[in-house]
């Protein structure tokens, strides 16, 4: 039988053990009954502690039971019911006690069952657990204890010790002899100068434990012990290492630490020239600027430091208390150096204005051949993301210089997310796609953020660093390529940027950040604790803060000049206030006098620094206030995506999109709208039509592949000829038709570039193209503002009136045939622009009959006929069930599973069917009635007797209807 004295139920980081701190030998049988006498009068005092816990010396390999008694430490909970358990671990990279990894749950996360307590009645509440499964641990993490704070189920009050401290349980390397530092537990503690050095070691087991420094012996217990204590003068400064030894006799165990005797931090200005930041000074030499108001100290971490706090790379205080610097020398030219801010022993950091930054859990998914020779991660050395200087660092060469962008009157722009857009997700890929959309007439392209955001796949709505463009789409380089390939093409460039809000890895975040409750302090120069607006996402900025739009000015004209971006897109710019609303939407969209001086004060400042580049928000607010934007020259976005829904579908109610699509019936003086149906937020209208389209006339089924992107092409008409700027959402030109919502919202999409292989879908594409083509090639009749829309009915028209180019659109969006009122704007000879052909205008109210879906462009100057010829596939919707279908397989080879993504023109019975090379049926199902659009069936290589398909090549075919789809699927082991 073991004995082990310890301390179970005393939080030992926080209290004194109760425990004797040196003890005889136990050689006999008469010590070791002492020693279980001693043990149990030591259980005996717990009922008066804050926790208690079994086994008494706990592995992250054991199932332990803890309980809490509430009216114990702070006893803030006493009564309360149910409680909850908030937890985390101290480790190897925990900067200090109140570093918790692998946090088990969100401070407000509510009723979360896998904190819940059992209630034991009397104020006593257990939990228990496993803590490898239960904080997800690895074998090597070096964990010393778990920490827990206790809360209520609204995280209101919380549980603690009666100092407010954070309660502790130890954690031990090994169940059989081990033993651990307690004291200094956190990895390179700082001291003053002559200060004391607390020094403490357990053992579960009786040992003999000697002190080490710098690898001499300092000091060292009478006997064995379980515990043995003391204390170092602090009275030479700089980096200390501390170690011991164990021994019970049979093994010796060992353990390391240090510590850091620190001197007063060095007080001086901040060089000449020198900005907030990364400052290369020459190829040797780079200065480090962190602005940090109110913090202790820093220091610089990092390849030239070895990871360690070195005396040498203390930061500089400005003398104001502002900011922390330091010149490092002797750098390699060319090599990159991987660094980070080490702020008052509390916070690791990256450089906030870095241009590249590392990340430990993602990174392994960028590819290389996207991000060839990712410089590693430094695992082992620390935590968090870490960012990269490099001095002389290559140069792109820059092929367009002096780009001339459009008049904002003329864009059409096209936005898109790379990761949906091509296969690759590649700045590479993206550039061979520009022939297409160079084809397609846009003139601008609007990326979704591109910025260093929380993970891989996203949106990228979730920004962590502004000044480092995302590693998972390609290297720097190639966004500088794609740019410039896009100006010598004429396409403008624009990115979307997030000012709205920051996510919890950004560095202006964690810098002020109360590690409990996951809040930012009430002191973070940037950020508000709590967004005072609904909507609120991740960490909200107060723009109202100097340090706010210093930041946001820098972040503009950086992009700007460093990669020649040629304007902006500010998502939920509507946020950008700190007038409270709470969660009343309309309250929030009302007038904010303090929101229009913040979007004035920062346009103004970025048009001063960036002479006519696109300053656009996403902002949907009280129209009063978006005039005064507007007439400031800002430009908005302009949803109009539900009326446009109902025309497409073959509704006339809540059809009428005329004060949505125009600034001048808003009342604004400039064409400052941005008129879009679809953008990356809004449902793909050809989903709407195939799930709600009117099919009241079975000849002409809103619902009906043909039919619906038919009436998709009556709507580009009435989209692109109001004049204006235009956007649209990517494939929007093919009818893509995968719900926004499938399989969730932010989740990834089929890439459908396969619908160029389906006439129908091609035809729509050719009559975008000469749309966009028509008003980017004439822009004196689109510039023009002297205009109207009548767009109440089921037959809608623009006029468009100009000296160059008068211009009369009409269309028939109900289901069956109309005659359609023109309304010319005068007699003589119109052209049809589509067709080529022309008519002659004795009578200005005259009609023309249209079947159902059709439009007609005519102008009053001949134009070229555009090009309408479709290479693939017959267009007449009777012989759509003939065609072969088409589709993707992804991926392909797989492994576990494979998804076959493929069209359906019209609903139908589906069925697949697996063969292998020798024509043996593997599988196969019918999966009934689907309706048209796009589909998906996946395979898992499970065969009809319920076993495994062997690896190999197999036959796929899929019937809908009479349409059948064949192909090849590889299965590897």
């Amino acid at each position: 039988m073991k004995f082990r004295k310890g301390v179970p139920g005393l939080n030992f980081l926080a209290g004194t053990p109760f425990i004797v701190q040196e003890a005889s030998v136990m050689e006999n049988m008469k010590a070791k009954l002492k020693f279980c006498l001693l043990l149990v009068g030591i259980l005996g005092t717990l009922r008066a502690q804050v926790v208690t816990w079994t086994p008494a010396y706990p592995t992250i390999w054991d199932s332990v039971v803890i309980t809490y008694n509430a009216t114990q430490g702070n006893a803030a909970l006493i009564g309360v019911a149910p409680v909850y358990a908030h937890s985390g671990v101290i480790n190897r990279y925990s900067t200090d006690l109140g570093d918790w990894q692998h946090q088990k749950s969100p401070w407000d996360s509510g009723n979360d069952s896998t904190i819940l307590m059992s209630s034991l009645g009397n104020n006593l509440h257990r939990i228990g657990f496993i803590p490898k499964n239960y904080y997800g641990l690895t074998a090597s993490e070096q964990v010393r204890a778990m920490a827990f704070v206790f809360r209520n189920e609204l995280g209101t009050l919380a549980g603690k010790n009666a100092d407010g401290s954070d309660i502790h349980i130890p954690i031990f390397p090994d169940s059989n002899f081990s033993a651990l530092f307690s004291k200094p537990l956190e990895s390179e503690q700082v001291f003053a100068l002559n200060a004391s050095v607390p020094v403490e070691v357990l053992a579960n087991e009786p040992s003999l434990i000697t002190i080490f420094q710098n690898g001499i012996p300092i000091a060292q217990s009478s006997g064995l012990v379980t515990s043995y204590a003391t204390s170092i003068a602090a009275n030479t400064l700089g980096r200390f290492d501390l170690s011991f030894t164990a021994d019970n006799g049979t093994s010796i165990w060992r353990d390391t630490t240090a510590y850091i005797v620190q001197p007063p931090v060095p007080v001086a200005n901040v060089p000449t020239g020198m900005r907030d930041g990364i400052n290369y000074v020459d190829s040797n030499t780079v200065v480090l600027v962190l602005l940090a108001p109110m913090k202790n100290y820093a220091y610089v971490i990092g390849d030239f430091s070895d990871w360690e706090m070195q005396p040498d790379y203390l930061m500089r205080r400005t003398p104001d208390g502002q900011r922390y610097w330091l010149e490092i020398n002797g750098l390699t030219p060319g090599q990159e150096y991987r660094f980070q801010y080490f702020v008052d022993h509390m916070v690791k950091i990256g450089d906030p204005y870095a241009e590249k930054v590392l990340d430990q859990f993602n990174d392994n998914g960028v590819n290389n051949f996207i991000y060839p020779n990712l410089i590693d991660y430094p695992t082992g050395k620390t935590t968090e993301l870490v960012t990269i200087l490099q001095t002389n660092k290559p140069e792109y060469n820059w092929q367009v210089n002096n780009y001339q962008r459009q008049d904002n009157r003329d864009l059409v722009i096209y936005e898109l997310l790379v990761r949906d857009f091509v296969l690759r997700h590649d700045y590479g890929t993206l550039i061979d796609t520009l022939d297409y959309l160079e084809r397609l007439g846009v003139n601008c392209i609007e990326l979704m953020p591109i910025n260093e955001f929380d993970g891989n796949q996203s949106w990228g709505y979730g920004p962590a660093y502004y000044f480092a463009p995302d590693k998972y789409y390609g290297r720097e380089e190639k966004l500088k390529e794609f740019i410039d390939a896009c100006h010598a093409r004429n396409i403008s460039v624009i990115v979307d940027v997030v000012f709205n809000h920051a996510f919890g890895q950004c560095p202006l975040v964690r810098l002020y950040q109360d590690r409990g409750t996951g809040l930012v302090s009430t002191n973070n120069p940037w950020l508000n604790v709590e967004g005072p607006h609904p909507l609120g996402l991740g960490y909200d900025f107060n723009h109202e803060s100097f340090y706010t739009q210093a930041f946001f000015d820098s972040v503009l004209s950086y992009w700007a000049q460093e990669y020649r971006v040629d304007g902006f897109r500010l998502d939920l710019s509507k946020g950008m206030t700190n007038t409270y609303t709470g969660q009343d939407i309309g309250l929030w969209s009302n007038y904010d006098l303090s929101r229009v001086n913040i979007l004035k004060r920062m346009s103004s400042r970025f048009w001063a620094m960036n002479y006519g580049k696109y300053f656009i928000c996403e902002h949907f607010a009280d129209n009063a206030e978006e005039t005064e934007l507007a007439n400031h020259g800002i430009m908005f976005w302009g949803r109009a995506s539900e009326p446009y829904y109902q025309a497409a579908m073959g509704y006339e109610v809540d059809s009428d999109f005329s004060w949505l699509m125009s600034y001048q019936a808003r009342g604004w003086n400039y064409h400052n709208l941005i008129g879009f149906i679809e953008s990356h937020d809004e449902e793909r209208t050809m989903f709407k039509n195939y799930t709600f389209g009117n099919g009241a006339n079975p000849a002409h089924d809103c619902r009906d592949t043909v039919v619906a992107l038919k009436r998709m092409a009556a709507l580009a008409a009435f989209w692109a000829t109001i004049p204006g700027p235009k956007m649209m959402w990517q494939f929007q030109e093919l009818g893509y038709d995968v719900s926004i919502n499938v399989p969730c919202r932010t989740c990834p999409k089929p890439i459908r570039w396969d619908y160029l292989q389906y006439g129908p879908r091609q035809l729509l594409f050719k009559k975008y193209a000469a749309i966009i083509n028509l008003k980017t090639k004439y822009p004196e009749a689109f510039r023009s503002s002297s205009y109207d829309i009548s767009a109440w009915g089921k037959q809608k028209q623009i006029h468009v009136n100009s000296t160059a180019m008068n211009v009369t659109v009409i269309g028939n969006f109900d289901v069956s045939n109309q005659d359609t009122y023109t309304g010319f704007q005068h007699t003589g000879r119109w052209y049809n622009y589509m067709a080529g052909d022309s008519l002659e205008v004795t009578n200005t109210a005259m009609t023309v009959n249209l079947t159902p879906g059709d439009f007609r462009i005519y102008t009053d100057v001949r134009l070229p006929k555009p090009d309408l010829s479709v290479t693939v596939q017959p267009v007449n919707s009777e012989e759509n069930d003939l065609h072969a279908m088409q589709g993707s397989v992804y991926p392909n080879p797989f492994s576990q599973q494979t998804t076959f993504t493929f069209e359906t023109a019209r609903a139908g019975e589906v069925s697949l069917q697996v063969l292998d090379l020798m024509g043996k049926v593997v599988w196969q199902e019918s999966v009934g009635t689907m309706p048209a659009g796009t589909q998906e069936l996946v395979w898992d290589g499970s065969r009809m007797d319920g076993s495994r398909s062997a690896a190999g090549t197999y036959l796929f075919k899929i019937q809908a209807g009479q349409a059948v789809w064949q192909g090849r699927a590889v299965l590897t082991p």
